[in-house]
């Protein structure tokens, strides 16, 4: 998914890419921080071996801090042409397997703060809701503009001008392969209603 970016970025840009002197890319559950797989992308997106790729794991924000992360080589004179973004495929990563408890020393267990690391996401923005005071309703309120706002600028035609359209293979849970065309945000729902929300279960 990545290559195509790629591609579209110079191809938009019109600018050469042996001018492009890094990529940064950030990633959060491949292995090496996604650096071999934006090498590969990089590659066959017809980079050529004189552009570096560094990998960069900030969680969510991963994405963010490798497009900062070039613009500062920028502005500090490192580098004159960067490419900064993101990628990420959910579906082919299993979370829970990120960090082995069972390969940790015993001092990670005794220091609080450490071993605090090892708690999901999930349980994390529990605590952060009870902390400040964020509500179950006021949740759902944000989930809903959002998505209100989401299909008024889909109407607009601002998301789909960001889209770079590529065709992929999908696998169903038989394993059963079909090609598809990655055209359309499919996360968008423009029915999404404070009620419906509410009927939901808590994930935690």
């Amino acid at each position: 998914m990545l290559k195509p970016c790629l591609e579209a970025v110079a191809n938009q840009s019109g600018i050469d890419k042996a001018l492009v002197e890094d990529i940064v890319i950030g990633n959060v559950l491949n292995p090496g921080s996604a650096a071999t797989n934006a090498r590969m992308a990089m590659f066959m997106a017809g980079y050529p071996d004189t552009t570096c790729v560094t990998g960069i794991n900030r969680l969510c924000s991963s994405g963010l801090q490798a497009v900062a992360t070039v613009a500062n080589a920028i502005r500090a004179g490192q580098i004159g042409v960067g490419i900064g973004g993101g990628f990420e495929s959910m579906s082919n990563a299993v979370m829970s397997d990120q960090i082995n408890p069972n390969l940790l020393g015993e001092g990670v267990f005794e220091c609080e703060a450490a071993s605090n690391c090892l708690m999901p996401m999930g349980i994390t923005s529990e605590n952060v809701a009870a902390q400040f005071g964020v509500t179950r309703t006021q949740q759902d309120q944000l989930a809903v503009e959002s998505h209100q706002k989401a299909t008024a600028a889909n109407a607009a035609g601002r998301l789909q001008a960001e889209i770079t359209v590529y065709e992929t293979i999908m696998k169903d849970k038989d394993g059963n392969e079909t090609k598809v065309m990655v055209d359309k945000d499919e996360g968008v729902r423009p029915t999404t209603t404070l009620a419906g929300l509410a009927k939901l279960k808590p994930a935690f």
